[in-house]
Parts: structure tokens; sequence; C-alpha cells
């Protein structure tokens, strides 16, 4: 299929705001511009941001129903109850299953854990789970990552099991009868962090625990290595208390004194190497989230709390080789709904439903979004097995795929799920029916634009500003990911020397630049984007600039995330008939100036024009010298003296002694702003 074209969009320019976070935080007015593209906008806000460390982890006893689950735990451990953590399948569910069950086992706990089979008993509480526990001999059940809903399942376990439950996801209307519910979501729960992933509010209950045990052998930090890969693993937003653990838990990460975790960073090849967000989100969390979606999630949690180097060295070995078996399902099944639709218009499919028998439905998630990443459209992948249907569905931002399957929801058996993300089971014969369906939703809904990828860019920076300090002083905005992207920056009209294909099949595009210090660029999957560049021209490059480190050596490179021959010429056409810039103020400046000497002060913005034509060879429409005149006026450079139907007196005044910066004139920053926001629509 031919590329998507993208849109470049750069985000609003607040020059002023950009230049006093600068100074105050002594960084790159680039640097400090990311910061206010992420809300942070005064200096007390940047530097918790750049520098909150544990002090910013917030009280757990904030949470409703934490006092109250706590003083249940500490009757089930202090009587030798018999205590089961309930968990899920995902990476978060395993995260915060296993530090739990570490926490309570130090505590002294009689404890064991128990994930559901995926395949068998799906996601939560189940009836047949909750009565094998009870059979042997579980007193006290904590849920985590799960059982907000749980309704039936707790009333149908009353009087024979306690249940306190832990949880993220948007609590129902009624909630079940637990013993405690500890979900910051609740609406009138008042912690002030209502993002926590699973594993964050499971953290919460075990530093509420090292609490009111004043436990002194250890913290409740020792587990933050384990919160952090669970927190990036369920793409909750990396800011304000998630932010700190995360980055917290990946410095801890470094050094780790997990057994489990030393082994699995062995099997991924990251032993001794950096450890950051993208790489427990690429590389660590699919090995943990593999043997949820293909075998049997409790080997995870096996990993994670084993002390035993030859049991780790094992389970890491069998994650890794389950993540190879889900990722040969994942391209089997990819290359199947292919096959489909090749076989359809996908240009003119508002949404994209695909169904096959028996598609593992731990892996069509996945492959929804690989589709939804390679066409922007919703996709809905649906496995057929005994004639029902169970879907997993992945949107673009502008359709809301839950809203959706509520208007459909007369052909489905049951769905959930939020706006980007949801879950589906459907009868196989109206799986037909859901699509003619959904396509006529989106096209209700849904505009050409919103099928065209925006690229949403930071800043353009010169690459005279791409340094290793500016390197340096970017690290501190990670970790990165959902909610604290990584900046993106864009440069245009740079001379383009060489270019290659590289990888296998010629997928990527490696480029070097002209007259650039920063001259090594690499394009990942882009290779289709070679014959569109010409050598020796100009192109514009949407880029994250990072070190390279190949065979002992360390240098600067520039990601792309797009490339495109520059218009350059065109483009500044147009900005200089919406508003000046430095060199035309400095033009009519110079012409004022030599028409002072000639002893000519009456002029005209036509006047001016003309001049500056004759000695600069430069185009200015009449209001934009008009513009300029108010700059110079304003900076004391230039008085002005209107006359009656005659053209004003404009005189140059002598230099002052300070230093002037044009960003002093309300009336520059001003023809900035309109020149940005004509850029930002149109880069």
């Amino acid at each position: 299929m031919a590329r998507l074209r993208k849109v470049w969009r750069l985000l609003p320019v607040k020059p002023e705001l950009a230049s006093e976070l600068s100074r105050k935080l002594n960084i790159s007015k680039f640097i400090a511009q990311a910061l206010i593209n992420r809300g942070v906008t005064n200096e007390t806000a940047a530097t918790e941001f750049l520098h909150a460390g544990t002090e910013y982890i917030t009280d757990p006893y904030l949470l409703k129903g934490m006092q109250t689950a706590v003083i249940r735990i500490r009757r089930a451990i202090d009587q030798q109850e018999k205590i089961t953590v309930y968990g899920d399948y995902d990476v978060d569910g395993i995260t915060a299953c296993a530090i739990v069950y570490k926490t309570l086992t130090r505590l002294g706990a009689a404890v064991e854990y128990y994930i559901p089979d995926r395949q068998s008993e799906g996601y939560g509480l189940n009836d047949a789970a909750l009565t094998n526990l009870i059979a042997t001999g579980t007193k006290l059940v904590i849920t985590v990552d799960c059982g907000v809903s749980a309704v039936q399942e707790v009333l149908a376990a009353a009087g024979k099991l306690d249940i306190v439950i832990t949880d993220h996801h948007q609590p129902p209307p009624e909630l079940p009868a637990a013993v405690a519910i500890i979900n910051p979501k609740q609406t009138d729960c008042m912690y002030p962090e209502k993002n926590l992933a699973g594993v964050g509010v499971a953290f919460k209950l075990c530093q509420a625990l090292w609490q009111y045990y004043n436990r002194t052998d250890s913290t409740f930090h020792d587990y933050l290595d384990i919160v952090a890969i669970g927190t990036i693993a369920d793409i909750v937003p990396l800011t304000g208390e998630n932010r700190v653990l995360v980055k917290t838990g990946l410095t801890q990460l470094a050094a780790t004194e997990n057994t489990g975790i030393t082994a699995l960073l062995a099997v991924c090849g990251l032993a001794g190497k950096p450890v950051d967000s993208g790489s427990v989100g690429f590389v660590v969390a699919p090995r943990l989230n593999a043997v949820g979606r293909v075998s049997q999630a409790a080997a995870g949690v096996d990993l994670l709390t084993t002390d035993d180097p030859d049991k780790a060295r094992k389970l890491a070995t069998l994650l890794d080789e389950e993540n190879a078996a889900r990722q040969a399902i994942e391209k089997t099944i990819l290359a199947k709904a292919e096959e489909q639709l090749a076989t359809m218009d996908t240009a003119q499919a508002k949404v994209l439903v695909l169904a096959g028998e028996e598609w593992h439905s731990g892996v069509i998630g996945i492959v929804a979004s690989r589709l939804v990443e390679r066409y922007y459209k919703p996709v809905v992948m649906i496995s057929i097995r005994e004639g029902c249907g169970k879907g997993s569905c992945r949107s673009i931002p502008a359709f809301d795929m839950y809203e959706a399957l509520t208007q459909c929801s007369d052909l489905l058996t049951q769905f959930g799920g939020h706006r980007q993300a949801a879950g589906l089971t459907v009868p196989a014969e109206n799986i037909a029916g859901l699509r003619e369906r959904l396509a006529a939703i989106a096209a209700a809904s849904l505009s050409a634009a919103d099928y065209i990828p925006v690229l949403k860019i930071d800043s353009c920076v010169p690459l005279t500003e791409i340094t290793a300090a500016f390197i340096e002083q970017l690290t501190c905005l990670e970790p990165y990911g959902f909610g604290n992207p990584s900046p993106v920056f864009a440069c245009r009209n740079i001379q383009l020397g060489e270019k290659r294909l590289v990888g296998q099949q010629g997928r990527h595009l490696k480029l070097k630049l002209n007259h650039v210090a920063v001259n090594d660029v690499i394009a990942w999957n882009q290779g289709e984007l070679a014959d569109s560049l010409a050598c020796n021209n100009d192109i514009d490059l949407v880029f994250v600039p990072k070190y390279n480190e190949w065979q002992g050596q360390k240098k600067l490179q520039l990601t792309a995330h797009d490339v495109r021959p520059s218009n350059a010429g065109a483009a500044k056409e147009i900005l200089d008939k919406i508003a000046p810039d430095r060199d035309c103020i400095k033009f009519v400046y110079l012409t004022v100036k030599e028409c002072n000497k000639q002893g000519h002060t009456r002029l005209s913005a036509a006047d001016i024009a003309k001049a500056v034509f004759k000695n600069y060879k430069c185009v200015i429409p009449e209001h934009v010298i008009g513009m300029a005149i108010t700059v110079l006026t304003e900076l004391g450079l230039l008085s002005l003296q209107l006359q009656n139907d005659s053209a004003p007196e404009l005189i140059i005044e002598p230099a002052p002694a300070k230093k002037l910066e044009l960003t002093d004139s309300a009336a520059f920053r001003e023809s900035q702003r309109i020149r940005q926001e004509y850029l930002a629509q149109h880069i």
C-alpha cells in the first residue's frame, strides 16, 4: 500500500514564556518550549517535573478504604489466615500481584497468588475460581488490577470469603459489597492521582502496610523496579505520581537486585545497558505479557518473586520463547488479515472489520494496533469459534470506539472498553451487520481530514542547537510515554548529501546532510521515501535527536519521523506577505537610515517598498512595512510624526547604549506569533 501522508502540525509557540523558563532553569529555550507544550508553565512546576523524587509520593491513607483494608489484612497476618492475591494476566496484573505477594511474605503472612487463565476463565473474578479458593482454605482475597465490577461474584462469596479490592478501572454505578475497595477513581475518593495503573494502586496498599507496621528492615521502595515495568506497560499517563514512580523505578531497575528481573534483562540482551521506558515497553513488557496471551501468566509472577537464580533463568527463557511464539502467531494472523484487506477497497473503507476462524484471542488486539498504524482507520479484529466472535477494537483519535459500539449494542452479546480500545462478543451471523453499522457511524461522524495522521512538533530547531548539552537537558524530560511523549523537533531547508537504503529489503532510509555538524539521519521503515528525495536539494525533517552507539562508538544521530523535499521559497514568500521577520525589519531600518542621510524624512510605505526592492531585491507589502515601522518605533530606533494629508516624517534615532532585542517590541512578538501560527497550520 502507499505510504500514509502525514500532516505536520507545529504546537503553539510561546517565545516569552519559553525565554523566561530558559533563563530561570538554565536550559535551552527549545527544551523550555517542550515543557510548556506538556502543560509545565512555571518555574515551580518545571522544577518538580524535572527533578521530582520519592518525596513527591503521596500518603496512601488518602485513598478511600485504605484504613479498613489494612486493618483486615493485619488481622489475617496476625491469625495466619490464608490470603490469596488474585491478579490479572496482563503485565499490570502480573506486576501488581508480585509486589503484594512479596510484601505480604515479608510481613509474615500465609499468602498465595492466583491468576485466571485468559482463554478458559477470562478477565477478573469468577465464581469457579473463588469456590476453589474457598475449598483450599483461603479466608481473604486481595484483588489487584480487577474486581471493581464484580458485584455478583463478591455477593456469591459473602459469608465464606472476605474480599479486599484494589483496582484502577472506572467503577460502575453499583459497587461490590467488599470489605474495602481501593480505587482512586471512586467519585468520593480524595486521592489526588486518579491515573494510577493497577500496579500503582497495589503499590499504595504495600506502602500503607509498611507504614502501619513501621518496618525499618526494608521499605516499600524496594519494589519500584517492578512498579515501573507495570506502569509503563499499562500505558497510563506518565505525569504526576506515575512519573515519579516510573522515574525512580527505572533508576532502581538499572541496578536491580530482583533475581527474576536480572535474568529477564539478560535474556532480552539488556544486561549492563541503560534501561529506559522504551526498552521496558518494547522489550521487557512484551515477554511478561506473552505468557498471559499464549499460556499461563502465573509464570510471570513466579519470575518476579523467585530468589532462585536457576529457576529465574529457566522462567526467563520460557518467557522469551513464549514471546517468540506470540510473534509467530501475530505474524500469521496479520498475514491473513492482509489477505482479506487485499480484497477490499481500503481507501474507501470507513472502518476495517476483519474476522477469521480460531484466530488467537490473546493476539488479535496487537494485530489490530498494527493495522491502525498501517492504515490509520478504526480496526475491529474478530476471532470466530463455534459461531461466536470475540473481538478486539482499536481506533484513531477522532473516532470514539466505545460510543460506536454502544450504538451497535443490539448486535452484540457484550462489549466494554473506552474511546481508543475496546472488546466485544458478537454472534457470527451479526458480523456483517456490525461492519455495515460501524461504517455508517464513521461516515456520519468523520471527515476526510480525520483519516490523515497528525505529526505534532514541539519546535522548529536549527541543527546547530543539537549538541551534547542539548541531549543532556532533553533526558531530564524522561521517562517518556503516554501523557509525556518524547519531544519532536523539525528543521527546514537542510541540504541532503547522501541517501541509501538499509536493512532487509531496503526497509529503512539512511541520510547524510551537508554543511551541518549533526549530519547522520536514520528513518526507520521509511525506505519508500528515497525516490522522492534528491541529493544536493533541500529537505525538511521531523526528528528526535539521540545518541547512536555502534561498535564502541557513540555519536549524535537524528531519528526521522518524517522527511520531505523543502518548499522553502514558496513558504517564505507567503510568510513575508503576512508579517515581518528580522530581515524585513533590518531592510526597512537601513532604507530609512539611508534616506535620512540623503535628507529625505517624509516617506510613505510605498516609497520604502520601492527602495527596499531596489537595494535588496526584496518585495515587501506595504502593510508589512507598516508593521516593521511600528517595531522600530517601539524599540526607540525610529521616531514617527504624522502630518495631515502627507507622508509621515520618519527619523532614525541614535542607537541606545544598551543592547536591544527585537523581542522587546510587542509588535515584533505579535508578528512572530502570526508567522508561527501560519507555520503551525502549513508546516
